[in-house]
């Protein structure tokens, strides 16, 4: 009866189209590479299944009743199934799914040439599935392992094998399930190496540390400021893959006429096949089938299928097909032994009976998916954003079943949640929610649904402009290509590492003329008339201001921008901007600058820059003396490249390149600096080291003064009091904290000076700056903000520390440009205790916000007992 009914479906189509897409849930991207799609509805026997387009999304039409659908695993993509959908027949049906990563790359920009490359990750799943990138340099046959800890840990699994090379072929290495078991929390690393060998060169993401969770390793050097364009795929919770028996290391069962799974979930979402050799006769196009599955339990019993699925490939070579069922269609014992059979008829072929069926010997990959916890995960799908006033905002979706669902809505208006942002929480069973918005303003927003077991539903960011009427048209859904069923997605997102902490030196090293302001000089061009200095400040008329280029740093900066002619060639053109510095061997060292990319129509990496430095003050820029190359899409990003001295001079520099002719490419770096963190760098909050000396005094009695939300905060290590303060404000924030900090030493005396700074422009000079005198410790500070964001005035209240732990008479000490006014905020400490950490928020062109901690400083009883006996 159900091949009959779906003969007469055949004849009279019925139903709407059906969009979906997928896109990555930390980039809001599409993901590449592209592969095919699997929809099946009510339960058929027939499995739809096709391509999609290059920005993501696949169609299948006539869709009517319960759906189910999802995107089959092909590299860096999981499936990720959207389950029992009711299509609705009165519009165009549509989903988003998310697909997730380890961390998601951008682009490919070039890394180092080495023989090994370890990227280093903490699992957050219990077992890897793939690894998927490109290779820059030849095409080679390159081996990838998963390795415990990091360079030189214990290989877990066997090795894998893929071949790419010249930016044609994506490399991807898959481990069936069980070769790759991980433990959550845990660091693994990927180790990738040549076949022959031989050195080679792997792409790195765009802007450099994409990740905090691991780093990246050279022929076992740490790279801590990159990471490799690798998309490392875990298995998720919701769907998991059973082991085949007798199958090898990439999951293949030989010469076989059926094979055998053992299911670890207690249902079967999915079957993806791949059998070899097919060959159709009579022949047909393509040599295409439908391929026809029937699963059996250990004694025979049909527990499953038929199911047929098209499929197509060379005579006598492999065909692909997935076999799509609903979460209640296929359940299964977990531990128990089933048997997959599989035949082929025509395409769109009657079934042939039980007696008349023959089935396929050969060679057959399978891998088998199931829920855990079946049908429990809460699907949106269908949402719509309206906006039936300018000043309201619609939205409305479906679910697969009632369960609650929160919206995170960004934008002007919005309160509760943070700044700017509400949460609006959907009670089970309601879909349709309407929000008092601003006109002509712009919002984003994202849905979670949590269903009855915990696990969570996930939608992309979306983005919205509300409408004005009359004036301002509303942007509501996704333009072209997309179908405009799909709601607008916000845009792509560069992923990037958190916050650094703060930079923790000995000092700073002059660079001559780091801001460019004089031109070029001090710098040491080459090749010669390729770079410049251009002036876009405030009274300038440069063409760059017409490209949105400029500087915050000063008028000028240190760059190229090419207009290509008519006539348009690859060029490959790399020059350099370099000069010597003094530095003392033996010390690291850091490198920071910003740096700017962009392009006018051409791909967004065709300028780059890095940062090199040869640390024997000699001309070797290349190799672990280079930084990445970076590229930025328009904006000023900072950049770090660290060394140890090797001589009393290294040379610095900043590298540029160009690929080829474009309407306009540019690169620029500003705002160089160097800093010299001393033989044994430290973490910012690392205390003194201990000698075997004992302590005299020491900082008891930890308290906090002031907790108010603050943009810049630095706190002093153990063991350490602050002996300077200093702050900078810039667009209405506090963007850079400047601290000097100096240890308590055993006799009771103040040890060598350190620096600390923070903030999004940590480099940048500072507006007001008190270092105290020599003796003198910090107990209590505040400060002023102006009109035009700067921090006009600062204060530090100070007394000077006897060694044996008393404290003098208070002073205030004071920096800025208004010595004479107070302050808007402050923390003055009662007499006895010292200041241990400081911070400042700035809002509406004041100080509006102070955070600050305090300690005793208290002699130690043997210490006191020695000065007595003394």
């Amino acid at each position: 009866p159900a091949i009959a009914e779906e003969a007469a479906d055949k004849e009279r189509p019925r139903g709407r189209q059906l969009f979906y897409r997928m896109v990555g849930a930390q980039d809001n991207a599409p993901h590449l590479p592209k592969t095919r799609s699997v929809w099946t509805q009510d339960k058929r026997i027939g499995i739809g299944n096709t391509g999609m387009a290059d920005e993501g999304y696949t169609e299948f039409p006539f869709c009517y009743g319960l759906m189910d659908f999802t995107f089959v695993e092909h590299g860096p993509i999981y499936p990720r199934i959207i389950s029992g959908a009711q299509a609705d027949e009165s519009r165009v049906n549509s989903a988003d799914l998310i697909i997730g990563h380890v961390y998601q790359p951008d682009g490919c920009v070039w890394g180092w040439s080495a023989r090994e490359f370890v990227q280093t990750f903490t699992a957050t799943s219990t077992e890897l599935v793939s690894i998927t990138l490109m290779v820059a340099s030849e095409p080679g046959i390159f081996r990838a392992a998963l390795v415990e800890g990091g360079v030189g840990g214990r290989q877990i699994g066997p090795t894998k094998t893929f071949s790419s090379g010249h930016s044609t072929e994506w490399g991807m290495a898959r481990w069936i399930s069980g070769q790759a078991p991980m433990a959550p929390g845990r660091t693994y690393g990927i180790r990738l190496w040549r076949e022959d060998g031989k050195a080679w060169i792997p792409y790195l993401h765009s802007i450099g540390n994409a990740y905090d969770g691991g780093l990246l390793y050279v022929d076992g050097t740490p790279q801590p400021e990159s990471d490799l364009a690798i998309r490392i795929l875990e298995e998720p919770a919701d769907l998991k893959r059973s082991p085949i028996e007798n199958a090898d290391e990439e999951g293949w069962v030989y010469d076989t006429d059926r094979v055998w799974f053992i299911p670890q979930t207690p249902n079967v979402r999915m079957i993806s096949l791949n059998v070899s050799p097919i060959l159709m006769d009579p022949p047909t196009e393509h040599n295409c089938c439908d391929l026809v599955i029937r699963v059996r339990s250990a004694d025979g019993k049909l527990v499953a299928g038929p199911k047929t699925g098209l499929s197509c490939g060379p005579e006598n070579g492999p065909h692909a097909a997935p076999f799509l069922f609903a979460h209640d269609e296929f359940p299964v014992a977990v531990g128990e032994r089933y048997q997959i059979e599989v035949s082929a008829i025509p395409h769109k072929g009657q079934l042939p009976e039980q007696k008349d069926v023959v089935i396929i010997r050969g060679d057959i990959h399978a891998t088998i998916y199931g829920e855990p916890q079946p049908g429990a995960l809460p699907v949106i799908f269908n949402l719509t954003a309206t906006a039936p006033q300018d000043s309201k905002l619609n939205l409305a979706w479906s679910q697969s079943f009632p369960a609650p669902a929160r919206i995170e809505i960004r934008g002007p208006g919005m309160k509760g949640a943070g700044p700017d942002l509400q949460h609006v929480d959907m009670e089970k069973g309601k879909t349709e929610v309407t929000i008092p918005v601003w006109p002509s303003h712009d919002y984003q927003f994202r849905m979670t649904s949590t269903g009855p077991t915990g696990l969570v539903w996930r939608t992309p960011l979306y983005s919205v402009r509300m409408p004005r009427t009359g004036e301002i048209e509303a942007l509501l859904l996704s333009p072209k290509p997309y179908p405009p069923c799909f709601v607008n997605l916000a845009p792509p997102k560069v992923v990037a590492g958190a916050d650094r902490e703060p930079m923790r030196y000995r000092k700073m090293v002059e660079v001559a003329n780091a801001e460019f302001e004089e031109g070029l000089s001090g710098w040491q061009a080459s090749p010669a008339n390729v770079l410049d200095s251009p002036d876009v400040g405030m009274a300038s008329e440069s063409e760059l201001k017409k490209l949105g280029i400029g500087t915050r740093w000063g008028s000028r900066m240190a760059g190229f921008t090419h207009f290509a002619g008519e006539k348009r060639e690859q060029v490959f053109l790399k020059s350099t901007l370099s000069q010597k510095i003094a530095t003392t061997p033996g010390h690291t060292y850091v490198l920071s600058a910003m740096g700017l990319t962009a392009v006018k129509n051409g791909p967004r990496g065709d300028t780059r820059v890095r940062l090199f430095v040869d640390p024997s003050g000699g001309e070797n820029f290349d190799g672990l003396n280079s930084s990445q190359w970076y590229w930025t899409d328009g904006k000023w990003m900072r950049f770090e490249h660290r060394w140890v001295a090797a001589d009393k001079q290294a040379t610095i520099g900043l590298g540029f390149f160009r690929w080829r002719d474009l309407d306009a490419a540019s690169a620029y770096v500003d705002h160089v600096h160097v800093y010299d963190l001393g033989p044994a760098p430290a973490v910012a909050d690392a205390p003194p080291v201990r000698t075997a000396e004992r302590l005299s005094l020491v900082l008891t009695d930890h308290k906090v003064e002031a907790n108010d939300k603050v943009e810049g905060y630095l706190e002093a290590p153990p063991g350490y009091v602050i002996t300077g303060l200093g702050a900078r404000a810039h667009y209405d924030n506090i963007t850079t904290m400047w601290m000097r900090i100096q240890p308590l030493m055993p006799d009771g005396s103040l040890g060598e000076p350190e620096e600390l700074r923070t903030g999004w422009e940590r480099d940048a000079g500072l507006e007001a700056q008190i270092e105290l005198p020599p003796g003198y410790v910090a107990t209590g500070f505040g400060a002023g903000i102006a009109p035009e964001w700067d921090v006009k005035r600062m204060g530090v209240w100070a007394r000077p520390l006897s060694k044996d732990g008393t404290l003098g008479e208070e002073k205030l000490f004071r920096g800025g440009i208004d010595r004479e006014s107070g302050f808007e905020k402050q923390v003055q400490l009662p007499a006895g205790r010292v200041l241990t950490a400081a911070g400042l928020n700035c809002m509406l062109n004041d100080v509006n916000g102070i955070k600050a901690t305090s300690a005793v400083i208290t002699q130690t009883a043997e210490a006191r007992a020695k000065s007595s006996a003394k």
